[in-house]
């Protein structure tokens, strides 16, 4: 029975592996949980297969089957570069509930797969982590829907008052589901609230949260339930009396409390006069949009127009709103109707009122539903055509051609004022004044050196690209200040930005190695060459290739309009494409997690462009591709087996690699020119990962290099090929790389918890390095069997002679050989035990073949 089992699960596992729906794998996958226990060995090997939905159907079954045995290896599969897979293996780790596994278990909670992260928040549930209020509370402020929901679903068990902040902004949430669960919650924690709890409370939610909250509840009715709630929310000084008015509707610029925190528009002299002596013409009606790139300063100009507005002595009022305010609290058809028609009545009821609305192209979608187009732009329309209502807006170019052109008539109300970036001699003056002007409002003092100021500037065009002058330049400023104030302890309180500071705060912020920002650090070209030699194995074109755009990176000369860089690397599978890309981002970002892979086989069919890029359709779902770049754009970005990806994706790559920049389902761009990029390929490339015996490497290496380059041509476009910075092939292995990978992978292993903790010195003999160079590569899959066969027939050895031998281990040396062709490993007790955590001895230099045992 034991054998038929394992015979049907791998016939399973062969149709999981096909398989192109999630039903149909669904339906594998539990067919093999079915199997049972006798499965259980199967189910292990298949954690490393190369392909993702089988490590998944085996992650998955382990945890349900209460294999502990597979713990390790599933809190290894956590890093695993498939997203399904990393989740998977959180939900296994959470159903077998080992504490050993918590630590991994909140690392996930980083991951930048919204999925994994929701899993992870599951897993650390069933784990009874003791400290789990504390990360729920912090996955509240998570960008995804789903994970907020999961936080605060388990809130509703394990939340004390100290959870109580991020309860009430969930009230703020626009699904009912998550409002319902926030009142559960507050039912249960407002009668356990201390004083003290509730004297804290107003500090743990801003002026905009607290106006928000005050709003649901009014809108709810649950003034009276929640009575001493309402009454420390209050958005009122100690001296006045406690009633609402504009400021139920948002932000009011022009009082006390907010003035000292608005933004001063630094040598927009001619844009600010402009606006105000607009708004302070009776005969001029008209509202006014500001237009221009991220960073302009059109915000600041704004600010700046309100503090000259609330100075004048006509007593004007500056209500700052947007359409998540006015929305708030309203739940049924015909609630936010009413609730702007109050808003309306109430400004009418004053003569100098000017709205500022954040976002004014969300208004042409704002309150529209399946049985009504009517939208908030619809309802201020005849108010702005007579003159009753006077708005001021801000938006960008692209968000003005998808956003307030769709409705002409209506943008037609507005008086457009474009506002250019600035020029390097204004960024400078407005760098300056800002300096002067941050002393005023602090105890401390800021001074700058000289040139410290425009290296600011220059640094941050070349870095903060997002973004355009003056904008980038004061991003880089306040980031040198704080980073200067953590690394000075001056006793007079003045503090000076130094230019030499420049580059480690920019390391800080990008992540990007020191090396490279900071001109004064010579960068050695030849360490840096052997660093990537020592760890990828004879690829010298790669390593060449990679290094020169480092250079090129380090020294300012390459292309600011396109991505870092873009490579193709082309070659059989198993010979280090994928690991040379790891290496990449170490030494670039200073860690192998910089790297964001997305495996193009899974990006197919009618939906596949969506994926990447969102749905227009949903606004709830965001492109894994954009949504990542978004969050980290100093990123290394790995595309394996491109050539399988959909028709349509190719289209797409054009955009990114000729402007470095991507529109997404929303119109939102997301820029590219701050990541270094790699597609991989197996076009062309000989089935084989091995080189074969006796032939010239150098003659075979060129003819596979022009027969993988005359299959490019023939299968991409030349337009895409033609953007690309370099195709680099990579080569099958050859014996003499073999035995130069089984030294590096034994180094890697020894490097792990178990051998450091017991000081286990590890010795291997040449028979059994040469067995490992036998057995752990193959013509198909190249060095990827090396690493399985490492753990399989080495570690578990060197596992089960510690388990079978009595303790203590520490001071003992494991010796690993071959007998009877087969792995085998004694230990022997040292004499002095090391002092240190051990190394893999090296053996002398042998000639290098492959044997076949």
């Amino acid at each position: 029975m034991t054998d038929a089992s394992v015979e049907l699960a791998g016939r399973l596992l062969e149709k999981i592996e096909a398989c192109e729906d999630e039903e149909r794998y669904r339906d594998y996958r539990d067919q093999l949980y079915a199997l049972g226990t006798p499965i259980l060995g199967v189910l292990r090997d298949n954690l490393g297969h190369r392909h993702h939905l089988r490590r998944m159907a085996a992650a998955t079954n382990l945890g349900r089957l209460g294999d502990r045995e597979s713990i390790p290896k599933l809190i290894g599969l956590i890093h695993d570069p498939h997203a399904g897979v990393r989740e998977m293996a959180l939900f296994s780790l959470g159903i077998l509930g080992d504490s050993a596994s918590t630590e991994a278990v909140l690392g996930a909670m980083h991951d930048y797969d919204a999925d994994v992260r929701y899993r992870a928040l599951v897993a650390l549930g069933d784990l009874n982590y003791a400290h789990l209020e504390e990360v729920l509370i912090r996955a509240m402020e998570d960008e995804s829907y789903g994970v907020r929901e999961q936080a605060l679903t388990q809130l509703r068990t394990v939340g004390t008052p100290r959870c109580l902040p991020v309860v009430l902004k969930a009230l703020l949430e626009r699904e009912l589901e998550m409002q319902q669960s926030a009142e559960e919650i507050l039912d249960r924690l407002v009668p356990r609230l201390t004083r003290e709890q509730y004297k804290k409370l107003p500090d743990q939610l801003t002026p905009r949260e607290r106006r928000l909250v005050l709003n649901y509840l009014e809108a709810r009715n649950l003034q009276e339930v929640y009575g001493t709630l309402w009454q420390r929310l209050q958005l009122v000084s100690k001296t006045s009396t406690p009633s609402r008015g504009l400021d139920k509707y948002g932000r009011l610029l022009h009082t006390d409390e907010e003035r000292p925190f608005l933004t001063r528009a630094f040598e927009r002299e001619e844009v600010v006069s402009t606006l105000v002596e607009h708004f302070t013409d009776d005969r001029s009606q008209r509202s006014m949009l500001l237009v221009g790139e991220a960073g302009v300063g059109k915000t600041a100009i704004i600010h700046e127009v309100a503090l000259r507005l609330s100075t004048d002595e006509e007593g004007w009022q500056i209500l700052e709103t947007n359409t998540s305010e006015l929305i708030s609290g309203t739940r049924y058809l015909g609630d936010w109707e009413t609730k702007l028609k109050e808003m309306a009545e109430a400004i009418l009821k004053h003569d100098k009122v000017l709205m500022y609305i954040t976002n004014p192209n969300d208004l042409l979608g704002a309150g529209a539903h399946s049985k009504s187009d009517e939208n908030f732009a619809d309802f201020f329309k005849p108010y702005l055509q007579r003159g009753q209502l006077r708005i001021i807006a801000e938006c960008t170019e692209e968000d003005l051609k998808n956003g307030l052109s769709r409705d002409p008539g209506f943008l037609r109300l507005f008086r457009q004022v474009k506002v250019q970036p600035m020029d390097e001699a204004e960024t400078l003056a407005v760098l300056t004044r800002r300096l002067s002007a941050l002393n005023l409002n602090e105890d401390r003092l800021l001074h700058a050196e000289p040139g410290c100021l425009e290296q600011v500037r220059d640094f941050a065009e070349s870095f903060y690209t997002r973004s355009f002058a003056p904008g980038r330049a004061c991003d880089l400023m306040d980031a040198l200040i704080d980073y200067t104030l953590r690394q000075e302890e001056p006793t007079t309180g003045e503090f000076v930005l130094r230019s030499h500071n420049i580059p480690p705060c920019l390391a800080e912020v990008t992540g990007m190695s020191l090396d490279l920002l900071d001109d004064t650090r010579p960068m050695n070209l030849e360490e840096t060459r052997a660093w990537f030699k020592r760890r990828v194995i004879d690829q010298e074109r790669a390593v060449d290739a990679i290094v020169d755009r480092l250079a090129m990176v380090k020294t300012g000369m390459h292309d600011p309009a396109r991505p870092l860089g873009v490579f193709f690397l082309v070659g059989p599978t198993g010979v280090g494409k994928t690991y040379f890309t790891g290496l990449v981002a170490e030494r670039l970002f200073g860690s192998k997690s910089r790297m964001v892979r997305f495996d193009l086989s899974e990006y197919q069919g009618r939906f596949a462009l969506e994926k990447l890029i969102g749905s227009p359709h949903d606004k709830d779902r965001e492109g894994l591709l954009t949504e990542a770049i978004r969050n980290q754009p100093f990123s290394v970005l790995l595309f394996d087996e491109f050539e399988k990806a959909d028709a349509e994706i190719f289209n797409l790559f054009l955009q990114i690699l000729d402007e470095g920049r991507l529109t997404d389902a929303r119109g939102r761009t997301t820029d590219f020119r701050q990541t270094l990029i790699f597609l991989t390929s197996n076009l062309g490339a000989s089935r084989t990962s091995v080189q074969a015996m006796g032939f010239g490497p150098e003659d075979r290496r060129q003819e596979q290099g022009t027969h993988i380059r005359n299959k490019l041509d023939e299968f991409f476009a030349p337009e895409f090929l033609n953007r690309l910075d370099e195709v680099l092939v990579f080569n099958p292995l050859t014996p003499d790389a073999m035995e130069r990978l089984v030294e590096l992978e034994l180094n890697k292993a020894l490097e792990r918890r178990g051998f450091k903790r017991r000081r286990l010195q590890v010795e291997v003999d040449p028979a059994a390095r040469r067995w490992l160079e036998a057995r752990g590569f193959s013509e198909r899959f190249g060095a990827r069997e090396l690493k399985r066969t490492l753990e399989k027939h080495v570690l578990t050895a060197i596992s089960r002679a510690l388990l079978e031998s009595p303790g203590p281990h520490t001071g003992k040396s494991a010796r690993v050989g071959v007998e009877d062709d087969q792995i085998r490993v004694t230990l022997h007790k040292l004499t002095t035990p090391p002092a240190k955590s051990p190394g893999l001895p090296r053996e002398p230099r042998t000639p290098s073949r492959v044997e076949t045992p």
